[in-house]
């Protein structure tokens, strides 16, 4: 694995980690955008190792779409479940929205698998 892949990957090891504490203490907003963004720095972590790269949160998920979704290595729906967090994410980050601890603890597992299966598919 390239050194920048490593770097983002244990960036994104490390936002889960950061998610179930916050989910822990019962911070579900600051919860879901650190979910979020944890499978972003995974997504990024696996283009990486293919030296794809993008400028936004909209192209990163676009060319893990076709890098790794579309060829069949990793699992449609559960890229689809990253990518729909954007949108809780920026409802966090910008509409200063609440959100239920049952709808936090989702995303942070939904980032735990995607996190999980994005360090198989860069083994």
């Amino acid at each position: 694995m390239s050194p920048r892949s490593a770097e983002l990957l244990a960036r994104a090891r490390e936002g889960v980690a950061s998610a179930q504490l916050q989910l822990a203490y019962g911070h579900a907003a600051t919860a879901v955008s650190t979910a979020y963004y944890a499978m972003l720095y995974a997504a990024r972590a696996a283009l990486s190792e293919r030296d794809r790269h993008a400028r936004s949160h909209a192209g990163t998920w676009g060319l893990f779409r076709e890098e790794f979704v579309l060829t069949g290595e990793f699992e449609e729906t559960l890229a689809q479940e990253a990518q729909r967090a954007q949108s809780r994410r920026e409802a966090s980050d910008y509409g200063a929205e609440s959100f239920q601890l049952a709808e936090a603890g989702q995303l942070v597992t939904t980032a735990e698998r995607f996190v999980a299966a994005v360090e198989r598919l860069t083994a």
